[in-house]
């Protein structure tokens, strides 16, 4: 019965160790994030094209062009697409970027700002959970 318990025993020492690992991914990537908003700037970029991308059909691609506080215009491609398209050329939105790199730009929405820690926090609890859980119940449980 000891060795069967062993055995089974492993899983949950990845789990707990995997979920920590995450969670502190979390962590780092949240400071990051709350850094770089501390520094970045805001400006409206415009929609000035459509990059069509065929694709299992055409897939539309929004290219947004801002200008930035150095007076110089940079443009910031959309990673997503979609059809029908989800913007029109003339359409603008909020994008934040970096005083020092005013290329490294992003949408300024939560999910696009938050993305990376809420991805790592998401998968990390449901780990800690399952192995903490585990060690929690062995002890309480005996």
């Amino acid at each position: 019965m000891n060795i069967i318990k062993k055995k089974i025993m492993w899983q949950y020492y990845l789990m707990l160790g995997a979920g920590l690992i995450l969670f502190i991914l979390a962590l780092f990537s949240f400071k990051n994030t709350l850094s770089f908003l501390k520094t970045a700037e805001k400006v409206t970029g415009t929609v000035t094209s459509l990059r069509e991308v065929d694709s299992d059909g055409l897939v539309y691609f929004p290219v947004f062009t801002y200008r930035a506080k150095n007076n110089i215009e940079y443009t910031y491609g959309l990673a997503e697409g979609s059809n029908p398209p989800g913007w029109s050329v003339g359409d603008t939105e909020t994008i934040i970027y970096d005083p020092e790199d005013p290329a490294r730009a992003s949408l300024y929405t939560y999910f696009r700002i938050f993305a990376w820690p809420l991805i790592f926090v998401s998968v990390a609890l449901p780990l800690l959970v399952i192995g903490g859980g585990y060690f929690i119940a062995e002890h309480y449980l005996k």
